[in-house]
């Protein structure tokens, strides 16, 4: 048999080690790329959660207030008094009228005061009533020294609302604030059998419940940027002047709200352009910080540029561990490289060579072997005698045996098989077959075998290159992805959320629908997903043209809804849930596929039901108890101002409502008897804690003893900002 030439050179370990180092700093290269990668990977996602928490604060802020307005427009009481109000303005010589229009805003004041007080209070919100068509401003419980403007023509949410008959949620900017506003209108009772509109409610808020929420659930900060030219036009400028306004940035925004007092919004403020990104990444004082910004559409003002919401998060975490993972990765590099070093030179003193020793060709070939091939592989000679094998096939098949039989019939060839390999070979062609061979670890196993010709000097085969593929390998690999997918499948029917996906361009059929759908909704998965407009049958009447319209997803925000609905079970029962989709989009931009999911939400349904039921039952308690009940606010400056009282206050006292809202106790009571009662209020937010005691008073209804109970009320920032009082009166005997 042809044997190689003994005096062949390849290069020596200098050449190994220079192709080692390549690989090792290549591999360092790749590495910190990936990390990098990795980095804005996860950069990215938190932006994603930073502006979701952001338009999920916006949305449940603006929806508050909606209620909120709903709430006081559907009073009994407000649309009394506004429906007198407005010929009573008219009467008296429009704007805020006279005496008897002054008397019917007291009378409103008392009638929304305590709901007002429960809603409002500590939320840096602002509650008005207008009279319209004009939008005359009847009463602002937030400023109620300020009256008789007409705002239709300032502010088209108003005159929107007077137009339609309907509420309306928008941003504005006014000339004093600007802000979030939900205006609904008041219609007038109809005991003739017509309706009209004879006033608005509004209530309105700025960005301090969303900076707020962020600060709270992100450690972020929020703020709200208002276009110069918009700014410039609508606010007055001693009030900007006043609240300290002045352009940022490039000068294309103003800042609207309290002064920035965070480090990492401060430094974003001052890089914000005239049209700035939905996200950004910047350095500021050595800390990393990451910026998401959001339009917020105005309502008809301006040229249509809108304000923009703007949040900053600190990413100084995520920049931190990426250098340490980079200085961990250089490391290992350093210290892999040091010892392929010390390998190779222990090698070559071992050899007895230099750094230049040629090697034969026989050990170039184990070396390539080693270090190319992951699978098993052998080189044999003509006869079948083993000459090299790499590691893997050691790990496989363990070491060959030198006096192991020769010959095919030893490795599992036999029959037309062996013939077959045998004239492929004698032509010097490559065989391809499967052989059971026994395996070092486990019983014997199919492989997928491939066996090459290597040609001689003389030109004929001289020997032969074995390449295994293990068969059942790959089989036990399928079995372990099926059995990954059916845990997927198990894990999501384990979910409270129906998961379910479909193609953009195919709309009324499913792709996919977790399993636990049956549970839920008492549909089979296979039959919605071959059945076409399955979700679309099963909306319930009154939803369906809403839900529909929601299901548009070139209408929805940043790619993704959430909507609530009803479906109908088979049995014809309905189900509230709350569908949360997001739309996929492929490399070009263009829709794909649709990932949602819908959770049940009775529950959620059930509780908003209670909740406004609890408020009808709060209002009936407080006006129908026979104890005098009284609120009284903490000033600043230490002084007290009577905010609300039930009517067994004023029965048992004497004390007119609308004479008590606003007064201090200087106004409506006797030197000595304010003296008395200002004294015992300081004395409870001096204890912290409830108290109680009796108490002889000079009343507009007579002289009377009392057993007083005072309780202090914390704002959110933990100062005592209210006492609420509750009087019985007793007898000498008591």
């Amino acid at each position: 048999m042809p044997q190689p030439p003994l005096n062949a050179r390849r290069p020596g370990l200098r050449g190994v080690w220079l192709m080692v180092l390549a690989g090792w700093l290549a591999l360092g290269i790749f590495g910190a790329l990936a990390i990098e990668e990795e980095y804005e990977q996860v950069v990215a996602d938190r932006a994603d959660r930073l502006l979701e928490t952001t338009d999920y604060a916006l949305e449940s802020r603006q929806a508050e207030l909606a209620r909120i307005a709903r709430i006081l427009a559907r009073d009994e009481r407000v649309r009394e008094i506004l429906s007198r109000a407005r010929p009573m303005v008219v009467l008296e010589g429009g704007g805020g009228g006279g005496e008897e229009a002054a008397e019917l805003r007291r009378e409103l004041a008392h009638a929304v005061t305590p709901i007002a007080t429960e809603l409002i209070y500590g939320e840096d919100r602002v509650l008005q009533f207008h009279l319209g068509p004009e939008a005359v401003s009847f009463l602002r419980v937030h400023a109620p020294e300020r009256f008789g403007d007409e705002l239709a023509s300032l502010r088209p949410l108003l005159a929107r609302v007077y137009r339609s008959g309907e509420g309306a949620v928008g941003f504005e900017v006014g000339r004093v604030y600007s802000g979030f506003r939900a205006v609904e209108p008041v219609w007038a009772p109809n005991p003739g059998g017509s309706s009209r509109v004879v006033g608005t409610v509004e209530v309105g808020t700025g960005i301090t419940p969303i900076d707020r929420y962020l600060s709270s659930s992100r450690d972020a900060r929020a703020a709200l940027l208002l276009p110069a030219d918009l700014a410039e036009a609508n606010i007055w400028a001693e009030m900007r002047e006043e609240r300290n306004m002045a352009p940022i940035g490039s000068g294309a925004y103003y800042l609207d709200g309290p002064a920035v007092d965070h480090p990492g919004l401060e430094a974003a403020l001052g890089l914000v352009d005239s049209s700035p990104p939905a996200r950004w990444r910047f350095t500021a004082d050595g800390v990393h910080w990451l910026a998401v910004s959001r339009s917020v559409p105005l309502v008809e003002q301006g040229d249509g540029v809108p304000a923009r919401l703007l949040a900053v998060e600190s990413i100084n975490d995520l920049y931190t561990a990426m250098q340490q993972r980079l200085v961990t990765l250089a490391t290992a590099v350093i210290v892999a490289i040091a010892l392929t070093s010390l390998a190779l030179w222990l090698l070559s003193r071992w050899q007895g060579t230099r750094w230049m020793v040629v090697v034969d060709q026989a050990e170039a070939e184990r070396d390539a072997l080693f270090e190319l091939s992951p699978q098993p592989l052998e080189l044999t000679d003509m006869q079948g005698r083993s000459l090299l094998t790499n590691e893997a096939f050691r790990r496989t098949f363990g070491p060959r045996d030198a006096e192991a039989p020769l010959g095919w019939s030893v490795r599992g060839l036999s029959g037309l098989q062996l013939e077959a390999f045998e004239r492929a070979i004698a032509r010097g062609e490559r065989w391809n077959g499967a052989l059971k061979l026994p395996a070092l670890y486990g019983e014997a196993g199919w492989f997928r075998v491939q066996v090459v010709p290597i040609r001689g000097e003389a030109g004929g085969p001289a020997r032969l290159w074995w390449f295994f593929q293990d068969v059942d390998r790959e089989r036990r690999a399928a079995a372990v992805a099926q059995a990954e997918r059916d845990r997927l499948d198990a894990f999501l029917a384990a979910s409270p959320a129906v998961i379910y996906t479909y193609l953009a361009d195919v709309p009324d059929r499913l792709e996919y629908v977790s399993a636990n759908i049956e549970e839920i909704l008492g549909y089979q998965p296979d039959a919605l997903i071959d059945g076409p407009d399955w979700w679309e049958q099963t909306l319930h009447p009154a939803d369906r043209e809403r839900a529909m319209a929601e299901a548009d997803f070139s209408r929805w925000h940043n790619d993704r809804k959430r909507s609530r609905y009803r479906l109908l079970r088979p049995d014809g029962s309905a189900l509230w849930v709350t569908d949360h989709a997001r739309l996929l989009r492929d490399e070009a931009g263009r829709p794909e596929r649709v990932v949602g999911a819908l959770i049940d939400s009775r529950e959620t349904v059930t509780l908003e039901s209670r909740l406004a039921e609890s408020e009808r039952l709060y209002r009936s308690i407080v006006e129908g108890v026979e104890d005098a009940i009284f609120l009284v606010r903490v000033e600043a400056d230490g002084g007290f101002r009577f905010l609300a009282s039930n009517p067994a206050h004023e029965r048992t006292t004497g004390l007119a409502r609308e004479s008590l809202v606003g007064a201090t106790p200087e106004d409506v009571l006797s030197a000595d008897n304010a003296r008395h009662v200002v004294t015992q209020y300081r004395r409870c937010l001096e204890a912290a804690a409830p108290i109680r005691y009796r108490e002889t008073l000079d009343l507009p209804a007579g002289r009377s003893e009392w057993r007083t109970t005072l309780t202090p009320i914390r704002d959110e920032s933990g100062r005592f900002s209210l006492i609420a009082g509750v009087a019985v009166r007793v007898g000498p005997e008591d």
